[in-house]
């Protein structure tokens, strides 16, 4: 995701939220809406000064609501600094009220420029969108879907204020005609449905401006978590001495590897040893040893015929990993009901949560990893229903199942006690075989380390997101799960 305030993490909020602390700031602190609505179209006024600044010709296109105050102030400012800009009222201004009819007043004294929205679009160099904001629940229709059409054909770059219009601050996906903005401002703190579900097709880069308000206000404000940051890696990984040995680094024990599927406990395995626990062994199954051994000559390869013949391995392994090629047979169900017994940190990925999702049980250390077909089956319902919730999925994934739930996706999600985490990396490179099972392997390989469960989560989904970008500089198209291992080994080595 381009996500431009990098190395910070903020907090993230549903539509209601939001809409909670800006009447906080205004009914319990003191701070005028106007005043507010000015701080944003600051906001965007030094955005396209940053981010814009060879954009001499400007369209704002405003709307009926706050969302419009935003762009009629941002106008004002432009046209204040001698930039060639113009508003198109597809609320005809007449109908405006409270301080959006305000803001257009201020912007009509100081000279201001309108377009009649029934004229085409004009050639520009910037389109600002400012229909709707995050209040929008339903999808737009009319004359503004005719808007929105229209901002979508044209070849000139589009901000969007707040939110890209027609996108559900809450599920990120879009709730009819959608603005494709190349970037989007957001005011205060993230919304939900920047972060996830389809909302990357829509955003473009993502900037966050908090209007200035105090942190206290924010802080204790009602939320659904927070975002992920890129330095989380960084700051997590435990340091090494000199002196190290592979058994101060953990050891990884990978269950899986059914007959025919080797590769995927090899590429776990494997994504292990690469995120740097000091051993890694493999149970899978007596017919793939020689295919997981040949694959990578560091892990320690075993063939399990009965569940007994995983004692020895259990006792020695810090974290297990079950899932990566398990299969749904005899074989498969006696080893997962094997290894849920241990007290032993868990993975919980593949098949393993297909297995899962037919007896149910709640356990407080493991970590489940679900793509959203699994996270269907873990909760009974359609993978439809999972992308069209996915916070509200994994908020009931983690109810149902205790431990941590990551839902892997477009803005994966990471869930703990009820708290929702929101990756900010990653991209479609991922979506390839096997990444999921290196997702699980890297998560393994930090619990191994002695980082806790919730922060191995975390870490896990962001180092896994951040090596995709790192091998994606030159496209998307035709990356290998196994192609991830150079940029991993060279983001935990920052």
């Amino acid at each position: 995701m381009n996500f431009i305030n990098n190395g910070k993490q903020y907090p993230v909020f549903s539509r209601q939220q939001i809409q909670d602390v800006e009447s906080n700031a205004i009914e319990q602190h003191g701070f005028k809406s106007y005043d507010l609505m000015q701080r944003a179209g600051k906001a965007a006024f030094m955005f396209i000064q940053e981010h814009y600044s060879d954009a001499k010709r400007i369209l704002v296109i405003a709307g009926g609501g706050n969302n419009a105050g935003d762009g009629y102030i941002l106008a004002r400012l432009l046209h204040n600094a001698e930039m060639e800009c113009y508003t198109m009222p597809v609320v005809p201004i007449t109908k405006l009220r409270g301080d959006a009819m305000r803001a257009q007043n201020d912007y009509a004294i100081h000279d201001g420029r309108d377009i009649d929205c029934s004229d085409d679009l004009p050639e520009c160099d910037l389109i600002v969108d400012a229909l709707f904001g995050t209040g929008l629940t339903r999808p737009i229709e009319n004359e503004f879907a005719d808007m929105v059409n229209a901002i979508n054909r044209t070849p000139a770059p589009v901000l969007s204020l707040d939110i890209p219009s027609g996108l559900s601050a809450d599920t990120g996906n879009p709730m009819g005609p959608t603005v494709y903005a190349n970037s989007t401002l957001t005011f205060i703190g993230l919304k939900s449905g920047l972060i996830t579900g389809e909302s990357r097709n829509y955003t473009g880069k993502v900037g966050v401006d908090t209007l200035d308000l105090p942190d206290t206000i924010i802080d204790n404000a009602e939320k659904l978590g927070m975002s992920l940051s890129d330095v989380m890696p960084a700051r997590l990984l435990p340091a090494r001495t000199q002196s190290g040995y592979k058994n101060l680094y953990g050891h990884v024990l990978v269950v899986g590897g059914n007959i025919g599927y080797p590769n995927a406990a090899r590429l776990a395995g494997e994504a292990a040893a690469r995120t740097g626990a000091g051993l890694v062994s493999v149970a899978c199954h007596p017919d793939n040893v020689a295919a997981v051994a040949s694959g990578c000559g560091s892990l320690m390869v075993k063939g399990i015929h009965e569940p007994r013949d995983l004692g020895d391995l259990l006792k020695k392994a810090d974290v297990v990993l079950i899932g990566p090629g398990l299969g749904q047979d005899k074989w498969a169900q006696k080893l997962f009901a094997r290894v849920i017994e241990t007290n032993k940190p868990l993975v919980v990925d593949a098949d393993a949560l297909r297995l899962l999702s037919n007896n149910p049980s709640k356990c407080d250390h493991w970590i489940l990893t679900p793509h959203p077909g699994e996270a269907a089956q873990l909760l009974a319902c359609n993978t439809q229903e999972i992308q069209l919730h996915r916070v509200s999925s994994a908020l009931a994934i983690q109810e149902q199942y205790a431990g941590i739930a990551v839902l892997k996706g477009s803005g994966t999600l990471t869930c703990h006690d009820q708290h929702i985490y929101f990756s900010t990396s990653g991209n479609v490179s991922l979506a390839t075989g096997g990444s999921g099972d290196v997702l699980a392997g890297i998560i393994s390989s930090l619990v191994a380390q002695g980082i806790s469960l919730n922060d191995a989560a975390n870490c896990g989904v962001m180092l896994h997101g951040l090596a995709a970008e790192l091998i994606s500089k030159n496209g998307t198209r035709g990356i290998l799960a196994e192609d991830l291992f150079p940029a991993i080994y060279k983001l935990v080595n920052q």
